[in-house]
């Protein structure tokens, strides 16, 4: 899927707390794919017990590994950045795909430079424009130079990117993405097919801008709802 199709899956995965792994997406080509994949983790959550425990074990053992201290204690309200330096919070999440089974958003630089790099990116043609005349080949140059500037900050600021982004604060909140690889944690009051249905052609709809009738079951993305 494209950019279209990773939205519509985000969302998906935001509405019925479920995670999609990447290894699945070549298996949901329509509409229907989608709704059944997503009452399977449903109906998944009334029959498993204590998921949870299994990933958060799982999750605190891929710690203890990234850390070198076998006896390091987390809890699941403890945030990844005050249990794990920088050095060691790169090392974590290049290894957390293993037990996401998917890529999770990259770290994020700090709201300083975030901040910082707006302001020079910002601010660079401004103070070049304060400078006459401004032909129309100047102009070009200007926004050239700028976007050239913005590629430069970006890849020379990767390696400042040690925060972690939003629904991935705390180590509850990825035991919470581990779970939803087998059950819905949010799972809606009604399950049958219809109901989800009905939710999953919602999001369809806001996400992809399709007219309500053309999300049918066997709507395919790609194909019939022209998804990139």
């Amino acid at each position: 899927m494209g950019l279209d199709g990773v939205q519509l899956v985000m969302e998906i995965e935001d509405e019925f707390g479920i995670t999609i792994p990447d290894s699945a997406y070549s298996e949901l080509r329509t509409v229907g794919n989608l709704v059944d994949f997503s009452l399977e983790r449903i109906h998944a959550s009334k029959t498993l017990r204590c998921p949870s425990l299994t990933c958060f074990l799982s999750l605190r053992r891929l710690v203890r590994d990234v850390s070198n201290d076998p006896e390091l204690r987390i809890r699941p309200r403890d945030k990844v950045e005050d249990c794990l330096p920088e050095a060691e919070r790169k090392q974590f999440w290049r290894r957390l795909p293993e037990l996401l089974e998917t890529t999770p958003p990259d770290l994020r630089r700090p709201p300083w430079l975030r901040k910082t790099l707006l302001l020079i990116v910002l601010g660079f043609p401004i103070l070049l424009m304060a400078f006459p005349p401004w032909h129309i080949e100047i102009l070009i140059l200007i926004s050239c130079a700028t976007i050239a500037l913005g590629i430069v900050l970006h890849w020379s600021t990767i390696g400042l990117r040690t925060r972690t982004p939003e629904g991935y604060k705390t180590f509850g909140d990825i035991t919470k993405r581990m779970v939803g690889l087998t059950i819905a944690t949010n799972p809606p009051t009604e399950t049958d097919y219809d109901s989800v249905f009905s939710i999953v052609k919602r999001i369809v709809v806001d996400q992809l801008g399709v007219d309500d009738d053309e999300v049918v079951p066997t709507a395919r993305f790609i194909e019939d709802l022209g998804v990139d």
